[in-house]
């Protein structure tokens, strides 16, 4: 089979492949998976290890002009030799071809080598064709080289269910006509290949004007790793409303899985930027356009539709009168309890209590009462078997993930939703008598529970401390003293005058992770830097230990928190204060001027500009 394709592909070169990386290239092509789902390829002689001096193979894959082409790695051992994978044996693919056809100035898309971990398994092209090209040296590393499948997609799958704006290369509108579909899907440019490198696209969806536009962020590839999305080249940004100048309600970078973001209003506006030189895949994405239902409220049933991935589960028939739907249209905030409170609540029932955010808001949940029956201490009983149980859930990668199990008298922490839902349930058993149950305050909450600094109208969650404004306070976490919300990025920004530097002291530190505090470990941290937007240069923190006193280089400090979706803790308070910096360059003057004075003179003068320096350091320490 390897030989004949070899031949035809020989036999079609000067019709498919008419170029060539270089003359010395060998190739092979595969237009057919002859009636079966895939085909497959393999390094020469696979499994036996490949020969070393291969000076080039061109795999040629050409699908009909409707398809693209996937193709994925299920083992690969290429001999990595250094970490670019440019020099020794390396897979050079070309996804971006106009024609099956490369040379020595089509520029490749990614080049790769080392272990299957080392790779991405999956690529696409953005056409009908796809060419690799297969290279080793003369070092001879027994290794076995490479087997995987291919197969021919239909573009129609991957087709962006808009109106493409005019002398624009990937502006996108999606209007709520009569006519048009009321949901759909859209995606990066060339999806599901790479995106192009400096690209910025706009995607606005406009609603009729009592509907709302709920997208679901499904699958979202752009750089790897956990870096704050203040220094990310490549990123999504989600605004409220009709255009960039809207409030930012979502802002998306590395790698992410169902997202979901709700508007307030009938418009939305997302941007998508790329600037990076090693492009991701990009992103896909649903939308729907929901009609705001005001039924919804305490103790009905919900009419709003079924839950898809896109909106809050639906019930046919109305459940027990416990059940809860609360939406921030209707309340921002309010009361809700188990039922009969603060009677004893009946034996054997299940309440579920469901609260859905708008916008950037998050649901927070604080506790006034808890007195759930128990047959065992919950100091002792700490997983809650087998007693009368109130479990919180949010939404982790479009399923709904219990977060935490209450019990017992012990008096549960504040909570705060990663999203825009959540959901408690309270369920009794049979034999449960004489405990009067809960009390809680819910409220949707746009400033994530901190309630120092001014928000920053560039973040989603950013706060401005300005020194005019106020010389010293208290900087906490997300939702402090409860639970910090899992997947939340949140930054302060702490401005002074020319003069003044930042100092920052923790009280509390709980924030979830191990040294070095990175995706590795899969930890939550906390960092620090000198500037708004450029990579920190200090160390991550993370654990239970404080970090210890941080002090600005200059007048401006930025401390960034991020979390994933991984685990929780309380997070951290802080105390800043802005002090006076002491001017070398004043001190030089002094010094100066005091060598032309006796010495009696210059110690007086010097002596003063001590004690000026110690005098403004006690009014800020008073302020």
């Amino acid at each position: 089979m390897a030989a004949s394709a070899l031949l035809m592909c020989l036999h079609l070169s000067l019709f498919v492949t008419t170029k060539a990386v270089n003359a010395g290239c060998q190739c092979v092509l595969y237009d057919n998976t002859f009636g079966n789902e895939h085909g497959t390829f393999t390094s020469p002689n696979w499994p036996v290890p490949y020969e070393n001096n291969i000076n080039c193979v061109l795999y040629t894959f050409l699908a009909p002009e409707s398809d693209i082409v996937e193709l994925s790695f299920h083992e690969f051992d290429v001999q990595k030799s250094n970490l670019e994978c440019r020099l020794g044996d390396y897979v050079m693919l070309f996804l971006h071809l106009e024609e099956a056809a490369v040379d020595q100035k089509t520029l490749e898309n990614t080049i790769l080598c080392g272990k299957i971990g080392d790779i991405h398994q999956k690529h696409y092209s953005s056409g009908s064709a796809l060419i690799f090209e297969f290279h080793t040296d003369w070092r001879i590393g027994n290794n076995t080289g490479f087997r995987g499948t291919y197969r021919f997609l239909n573009k129609s799958l991957f087709m962006i269910d808009g109106e493409p704006l005019f002398g624009t290369k990937c502006d996108y509108h999606f209007f709520r006509g009569n006519k048009s579909q009321s949901k759909g899907y859209f995606f990066s440019p060339l999806y599901p290949s790479t995106y192009p490198h400096n690209v910025r696209c706009a995607y606005h969806f406009m609603g009729k004007y009592n509907e709302k536009v709920v997208v679901n962020f499904e699958k979202v590839r752009l750089q790897q790793g956990d870096m704050s999305c203040l220094y990310s080249v490549d990123k999504i940004k989600v605004h409220d409303g009709k255009d960039a100048r809207s409030p930012l309600i979502g802002q998306l970078c590395n790698y992410h899985d169902f997202v979901e973001v709700f508007s307030t209003g009938p418009d939305l506006y997302i941007e998508f930027y790329s600037q990076s030189h090693f492009p991701g895949q990009g992103f896909k994405a649903s939308f729907q356009f929901n009609e705001e239902n005001l039924n919804l409220g305490l103790n009905l049933p919900s009419t709003e539709p079924l839950n898809n991935g896109l909106l809050l589960p639906v019930i046919e028939e109305p459940r027990l009168s416990c059940d809860m739907w609360v939406t921030s249209t209707l309340s921002k905030n309010g009361t809700f309890a188990s039922p009969n409170y603060p009677n004893f609540y009946p034996a054997d029932i299940h309440c579920v209590y469901h609260f859905a955010a708008r916008g950037k808001e998050r649901v927070q949940i604080i506790f006034t009462d808890f007195d759930l029956h128990e047959t065992i201490p919950s100091r002792v009983n700490r997983d809650c078997e087998g007693v009368d149980v109130l479990q919180v859930f949010i939404k982790v990668k479009g399923q709904m993930e219990k977060i935490k199990t209450f019990c017992g008298k012990t008096f549960p922490h504040q909570l705060m939703s990663n999203g825009p839902s959540m959901v408690l349930e309270f369920h009794t058993n049979k034999g449960s008598t004489s405990s009067k149950g809960f009390q809680a305050i819910y409220q949707f909450v746009s400033d994530f529970g901190i309630k120092e600094g001014s928000q920053d109208p560039q973040s989603v969650c950013g706060f401005i401390f300005n020194s005019l404004k106020q010389t010293n306070g208290t900087l906490t976490s997300p939702n402090y003293p409860g639970f910090y919300p899992r997947n939340s990025e949140c930054h302060y920004f702490f401005v002074g005058v020319k003069t003044e530097k930042v100092q920052v002291t923790f009280t509390h530190f709980d924030v979830e992770g191990v040294t070095p505090c990175s995706a590795d470990t899969a930890s939550d941290y906390v960092e620090f830097s000198n500037t708004r937007s450029a990579a920190s240069k200090f160390p991550r923190h993370c654990g239970l230990n404080k970090p210890k006193t941080i002090e600005s280089k200059g007048d401006f400090l930025r401390v960034t928190f991020k979390s994933n979706n991984r685990f929780d803790g309380t997070g951290f308070k802080a105390f800043y204060q802005f002090l006076n910096q002491t001017s070398p360059s004043t001190i030089k003057r002094v010094r100066g001027s005091a060598d032309k004075m006796n010495s009696k003179q210059s110690w007086i003068l010097l002596t003063n500009v001590i004690l000026l320096q110690v005098m403004n350091l006690k009014s800020v320490l008073v302020s």
